[in-house]
């Protein structure tokens, strides 16, 4: 992903990445005005860590190359939805320990999930249902891009 990063012209190295102290129930988050942050309180299994690192990165790689206005509930709902898409965040085996299972449109579900609840966290989000409406609104177009990858993987 840091190649992705820098083939877009975005620099981003190992000082842009660090660890803090959380008290939300997250793993990580991203700041555009530092970078990536792993949160150092939680109890990380490699994968975990691993997919963490990719979804703020692709959040990175978003506000490098679309010029995100964070503030804006659909722009942070665009990245979110790429970003639980393509990271690991929905793959089976997080979801199915996390106590949620399913077959049929699984994948989309879980992205649509997760990014409500992130959408949630930004103060510009008055209500679940404003979330919800953001997510849903820009879905379709945010869920088919891959960019800067040619699929999910």
């Amino acid at each position: 992903m840091t190649e992705k990063l820098e083939k877009s012209g975005c620099i981003f190295n190992k000082n842009n990445i660090r660890c803090v102290e959380c008290d939300e129930d997250r793993s990580g988050g991203f700041d555009p005005s530092v970078g990536v942050e792993l949160c150092h309180n939680k109890s990380f299994e490699k994968v975990i860590m691993e997919d963490t690192i990719a979804h703020e990165l692709i959040h990175a790689y978003d506000h490098c190359n679309f010029n995100v206005n964070w503030f804006n509930l659909e722009h942070h709902a665009c990245s979110e939805i790429r970003a639980a898409s393509l990271s690991g965040d929905c793959r089976f085996s997080r979801e199915l320990a996390r106590g949620n299972f399913g077959f049929i449109k699984h994948h989309q579900k879980c992205v649509k999930r997760r990014a409500i609840i992130s959408i949630q966290s930004n103060p510009a989000c008055k209500s679940k249902k404003e979330a919800k409406e953001a997510v849903n609104k820009v879905f379709d177009s945010c869920f088919n891009d891959t960019e800067p990858f040619d699929e999910i993987y």
